[in-house]
């Protein structure tokens, strides 16, 4: 899909560079700013509606990030690494957070972190580290549901006309992020074992 490829050339692969300091890479350590800021206005104030803003924006930014280091030659080694641990950072954050203050499942965040600390902790010391195994499309798309569905439970506890429909909106998105969550995850297991072979 080239929703999840935008900004990709067209015909040649895409070139990954050493390079640390780039614009996309920028963006990469900005969204993780945006963290902290989420978890204080939750707990804080309770101005969920600003928080909703920020995970919103932290959210979205995962695709600028990926489209302008495509567009730009800026794919970097690092950049591979930092993107999807950010994304797993978010989930973590906003899930924790949200079962603090009652709005999401506990088992619903238990399974995304177990999923988890279960794949980068087997993974890790299986491989001794992080293997270079690209997203897939699969893992791409549980993230975007995830990123879609956690979210919606804070959306949907906020008490106006659409939250119901809201929340049952991310009931659906959230469990079939789950379980892409899990497929990707045993296939980024099989890719990380082809490559070691």
């Amino acid at each position: 899909m080239r929703w999840f490829d935008a900004g990709a050339p067209e015909g040649r692969p895409v070139v990954v560079h050493d390079r640390v300091w780039t614009v996309a890479n920028g963006i990469t350590a900005v969204r993780l700013l945006g963290l902290p800021l989420f978890v204080w206005l939750v707990l804080g104030p309770g101005a969920y509606g600003w928080a909703f803003t920020v995970l919103c924006v932290v959210a979205a930014t995962d695709w600028v990030d990926g489209y302008v280091a495509r567009r730009f030659d800026q794919v970097t080694r690092l950049g591979r690494i930092m993107d999807p641990l950010i994304d797993r950072l978010l989930l973590a954050t906003a899930a924790v957070t949200l079962v603090v203050v009652g709005f999401l499942p506990l088992v619903l965040a238990l399974l995304v972190l177990a999923r988890d600390a279960a794949l980068l902790g087997g993974v890790a010391i299986r491989y001794r580290g992080i293997p270079p195994v690209p997203v897939s499309r699969a893992g791409k798309f549980a993230t975007a549901c995830l990123l879609i569905g956690v979210p919606g439970f804070l959306l949907g506890n906020m008490g106006w006309p659409g939250a119901a429909v809201v929340l049952a909106a991310a009931w659906v998105t959230t469990v079939v992020g789950i379980v892409a969550y899990y497929v990707a995850g045993v296939q980024y297991v099989r890719d990380a074992a082809a490559l070691q072979r």
